[in-house]
Formats: C-alpha cells, structure tokens, sequence
C-alpha cells in the first residue's frame, strides 16, 4: 500500500468535491478514495470494467423480444450471475469501502455494492440511485414506479420489509417516511462511504487515515464545523496540540450549535494546559 496522503488522489478529488452535486460523477469519487490509499488503482481502468459489465448485460438483452430493460433481469444479472453480494465473514474490513476490491471480489458493504448498480444504470440508461437509509444503504430504482433493492443481499423491499428494516435498526417499531426513500445526493455518498473508513479507522486509532477521511470530508462540505471538532480531536491524538487549540477556537467563534461549541470549550481547555507545558 502507498502513502494515504496520495496528493495525485487528492488533487483529483479536491476537482471533484467542487463541482455541482448534479454533476460529480460518484464512481469516480469512490475510486479516488480509493487510489488514495492505494496509488496503483486505475480509476479508468475500473470505469471501464463497468462498461463491460453493461455490454456484457445488453449482449444478453434482446430489444426485439421486450419493451424494455427489467430491474428484475438488471438485479438478477448483478447478484446472480455476475455474484456480487455482502462480505458477511469480513463486514469491518475498510477493503470493502473501496470500489475497485468490490469490483475485483465480487464483495462489498451495502453502499459499494450500491455503486455496482448506480454505475451499471447509469450505463444502461436506467433511472437508478442510492438510498441514505438509516443504518443500512439501499438502492432505488425508478421515479414514480418505486423498486426498492438490499444491495447486501439483493433482495427486493416491500414498503413492509422497509419498515420492519427500520424497526430493527432503531430497535423499536419506526415508521417509514418518505424522506427515507428518497435519492442521497453524490456528496452525501460519499461523504458516507468515508465516515463508514473513518469509524474503521478511528478504532483501529490509525490517525493519519482518520484524517485523511476527514480532510476530504470537508473538501465535499468545507467548513463543516462538526468535521473540523472532529479534525481537532486527531490534532490531539497525533500529538499537534497548537493545530487542535486553534481549530478549536475557529469552531467557537463560527458556529451557533450549542452542543459543537460546548465540545470545542471543553476540548480547548483540556488542551491549553499541555500546552503551556511544552517548551
């Protein structure tokens, strides 16, 4: 593995995070995070591993015989004869969060596995994205005509199982709301394949990477002021105590939100003492 701080990766993805939601192309954001990490990720290469998945799938389609691709056949195809399914023996292994290892294992956590059929739709041209669901990603296809899929599992959703998902995640009967099912927004994927890294990594009090996780974080939503507390606290574990005490401050004098400002005093006056021991 390459140095996390990748700044080829990094750069691209600094491009990346700035552009229009609309206009992010979320394969290539996941496989930045990626090559980050490993600097020998081809991001054009795993591009077009998903196009021949596409060609693959439409050699099998006959437009003569059927008004139109089926999420069935499409969902069929992804887990079925190609195999793609959830890493149930290695859940929490961060390989799992990068796309090109779900593209060359065949296994994955829910939000990769999602960008397996974010990808192929795109390609075929069908209305398909991810669901920022609670506790558990899962894809949409359709607009009006709704087909809700468990990527982990391949499994199609009824509004019922939905709700029963959601019961057990919360651990108490929850309703569904239609805010649930709705698109999540590129950045918001994301954002949320590298918070799933960071947990990974911030157990395994791996700093540099949890940083690293961060610091894109805020190139998709610079100056987040909940990811710059988050920011100080590896400042801290890293031992840069100036850089902690100072983003500290920064998020006492621009943020309104009692609960961050309450963290950032508490954190900041636990750290000036050490500080003022330093010579």
């Amino acid at each position: 593995m390459s140095d996390p701080d990748n700044n080829a990766a990094r750069s691209a993805f600094a491009r990346l995070s700035g552009l229009p939601d609309e206009h992010i192309d979320i394969i290539e954001g996941a496989l930045l995070i990626a090559s980050e990490t490993d600097g020998k990720v081809n991001v054009a290469k795993y591009q077009s591993h998903l196009d021949g998945l596409a060609s693959k799938f439409m050699g099998q389609f006959d437009p003569d015989t059927s008004v139109g691709v089926s999420v069935n056949s499409v969902i069929n195809f992804i887990h079925n004869e190609e195999g793609f399914s959830g890493n149930v023996k290695a859940y929490y292994d961060p390989e799992n969060s990068y796309l090109n290892r779900v593209l060359d294992t065949r296994r994955g956590i829910p939000i990769t596995l999602a960008l397996v059929h974010v990808g192929l739709g795109k390609r075929l041209d069908i209305p398909v994205g991810g669901i920022n669901f609670p506790g558990h990603f899962l894809v949409r296809y359709g607009i009006e005509h709704k087909v809700i899929i468990d990527p982990f599992s391949g499994r199609t959703l009824s509004e019922a199982d939905c709700t029963n998902l959601l019961g057990q995640i919360a651990g108490k009967p929850t309703k569904v709301q239609p805010q649930h099912l709705e698109f999540a927004s590129n950045k918001a994927i994301l954002i949320r394949i590298l918070d799933n890294l960071k947990k990974i990594f911030w157990e395994k009090r791996a700093w540099k990477e949890s940083r690293a996780c961060i610091e894109r974080q805020l190139l998709l939503y610079p100056g987040d002021q909940g990811l710059l507390v988050q920011l100080g606290a590896v400042y801290e574990m890293q031992g840069q105590t100036q850089l902690a005490m100072s983003t500290y401050t920064s998020v006492l004098q621009n943020t309104d939100d009692p609960q961050l400002r309450d963290v950032a005093s508490k954190r900041l006056l636990a750290v000036e003492p050490r500080s003022r021991n330093l010579h």
